[in-house]
């Protein structure tokens, strides 16, 4: 049985004060009376027929997803433990539907799972316009250059974490030692990309909010291997319009630059940068950007690797998170999202890339073309209700890691892909 002795460090901290109450007084805390308990529902099907590797696979999965997530109040306004349970039942997989990241993966067969995704403490304080808040244990974790995602279960992390907000100013720090991969229940370590171990990623950002400006600057280390710096804005000129950039700045150390070069997405540095603008009118909601990635390597199409670890996920907010596409060496990207609201519950919507460099002297391109519809109900009764549907088709080359598959006149052979995605989403809360 997992040990959660150290993801409950501080929240035991609660029970010496909850041993010297009676039960009437402990029910009557806001620890108790503020606490919470929500039951989600998250049914995700993604498919994927590729053939980027010479040979076409279908990478299809299927998965039900079920949550509880526990909030506790505060003791004495000061200590509380929160907790959520995932788990996911299979409901249909192709033979290669590890990509989906839906189910999980054993030794080649699809199958659900269950874990106790989080438990930690969680302490707070606020004093003269400061707020303050520390975490210690298994979290859901959006910080600096790590973030979680969803599919049919997050993935989250063990270690610390902790903010300081004061006016628009916010300070945010963690350092984290394991993790739990959003399709498998098991605890696991950070791992280069040869499967060498490494210790722990730290990391922080600082952000400035106004009401016009959002920036964001972040820092991060997976101990070794990766050191990553980050820049995000968001400049809102009005109602109707506003603008994005996003760079990133990836290093390789020690255990990077140690590694085969087979193992490598670059050399030593890769970055990635991005713009983007955003105009609403009417009911259209109508964003375009363009993007360039920097990521040399020797003897193959390099690549920005938006992770800093095996079992991590990467802050990456470029309009180019699309899997490993548009960002490779010296790539050049345009992105379009258009959405229309046919209704306040229903939006449909298009949402396309088109990447294109150089290779030896090759023109190298592919993109994707997408339609989608998203439906909110606008009742307030099933307000956390949501259904996304997503379908269309993508282009893109051949490859063996990251050295392109030529011809026998020496071309690069392209390959087409087709995609589609069903999600439907549901949460209330029990108490």
């Amino acid at each position: 049985m997992e040990k959660h002795a150290r993801a409950l460090a501080l929240g035991l901290l609660c029970v010496p004060a909850l041993a010297c109450a009676g039960i009437d007084d402990i029910a009557e805390t806001d620890f108790i009376k503020k606490s919470s308990l929500e039951f989600g529902t998250h049914n995700i099907w993604k498919y994927l027929n590729e053939g980027e590797t010479d040979k076409r696979y279908v990478h299809s999965a299927w998965g039900q997803g079920l949550s509880l997530d526990y909030t506790s109040g505060y003791l004495s306004d000061v200590i509380g433990v929160d907790a959520s349970y995932y788990g996911v039942i299979k409901l249909a997989a192709a033979d290669n539907f590890a990509s989906r990241g839906i189910l999980y993966n054993d030794e080649g067969k699809a199958k659900g799972f269950n874990k106790l995704g989080q438990i930690y403490g969680k302490a707070k304080l606020s004093e003269g316009g400061v707020d303050a808040n520390l975490y210690g244990g298994w979290k859901l974790l959006k910080l600096g250059v790590l973030t979680t995602s969803m599919r049919a279960a997050p993935n989250t992390y063990q270690g610390w974490s902790g903010d300081i907000t004061y006016d628009a100013y916010r300070l945010r720090l963690g350092y984290v030692t394991r993790s739990s991969n959003r399709d498998s229940p098991d605890k696991v370590d950070f791992q280069t990309s040869d499967s060498k171990s490494i210790n722990a990623i730290y990391t922080g950002d600082i952000q400035v909010k106004t009401d016009n400006l959002t920036a964001l600057y972040f820092y991060g280390e997976s101990e070794d291997y990766l050191r990553r710096n980050g820049l995000e804005l968001k400049i809102t000129q009005n109602k109707a319009l506003s603008y994005g950039v996003q760079i990133y700045m990836t290093e390789g150390l020690d255990k990077w630059n140690s590694m085969a070069n087979s193992k490598k997405d670059f050399d030593t540095r890769a970055n990635h940068y991005a713009t983007d603008v955003t105009w609403k009118h009417n009911g259209w909601v109508t964003k375009g950007g363009l993007a360039y990635t920097d990521a040399n390597k020797d003897g193959g199409i390099g690549m920005y690797p938006r992770h800093m670890s095996k079992n991590s996920r990467g802050t990456f907010n470029s309009m180019t998170t699309a899997g490993l596409d548009y960002m490779r060496d010296e790539e050049k990207v345009l992105s379009l999202d258009v959405g229309y609201n046919l209704t306040p519950e229903v939006l449909v919507g298009i949402n396309t890339h088109y990447g294109f460099f150089d290779y030896q002297g090759q023109s190298v391109q592919e993109g994707e073309f997408n339609l989608y519809s998203v439906w909110k109900p606008a009742s307030k009764k099933l307000k956390d209700l949501s259904l996304f549907v997503l379908i269309g088709p993508g282009r893109t080359y051949e490859h063996k890691g990251t050295a392109p598959i030529v011809d026998h006149h020496g071309n690069i052979k392209d390959t087409d892909s087709f995609a589609a995605e069903f999600r439907l989403d549901y949460k209330f809360k029990i108490f």
